[in-house]
C-alpha cells in the first residue's frame, strides 16, 4: 500500500473556480498538444497560464482547430511560423501574449472564452 503525506491544509484549497472577467490578461503558454475534436479534425489543445496581476497563475484553456484560418493565423504568428511551414507544438510552450478573454454559457455553465491571441508589444 502506497501511502501519501499531504502537507497542506485541505480546508485552504480552492476547487471552484469562478470564471475570469471579461479583459485582457498577460498570460504564457504552459501546454500546446495535438488532439482530435469532436468533429474528427486535428486540434491544438493550449492552455494558457496568466503571468500577472490579481489571477497569476490562473488557467485559460483554448482549442485551435487547424481547419479555422483566422485561429490558426493568430498561434502561427505568435510563434513564428510562416505559410507553408511544419508547426512544432514545443515551439508554443513558453510563449507569451496578450489574450483576450470573454465568457459563454456552455451547457449550463459560464466559462472564458479564449477570443483573440496577440503578441506582447
Amino acid at each position: 500500500m502506497a501511502i501519501i503525506r499531504l502537507d497542506y491544509d485541505l480546508a485552504d484549497v480552492q476547487s471552484d473556480f469562478e470564471p475570469l472577467p471579461v479583459g485582457t490578461y498577460a498570460a504564457r503558454i504552459a501546454e500546446a498538444t495535438l488532439e482530435t475534436a469532436s468533429t474528427g479534425n486535428a486540434m491544438i489543445r493550449v492552455v494558457w497560464e496568466v503571468a500577472d496581476g490579481e489571477f497569476q497563475g490562473r488557467k485559460l484553456f483554448d482549442n485551435v482547430v487547424l481547419t479555422v484560418p483566422w485561429k490558426v493565423k493568430q498561434y502561427a504568428q505568435l510563434v513564428g511560423i510562416e505559410s507553408g511551414q511544419e508547426i512544432d507544438l514545443d515551439a508554443f510552450v513558453g510563449a507569451e501574449a496578450i489574450v483576450e478573454v470573454t465568457q459563454e454559457e456552455y451547457q449550463g455553465e459560464i466559462r472564458n472564452r479564449v477570443k483573440r491571441v496577440r503578441p506582447v508589444a
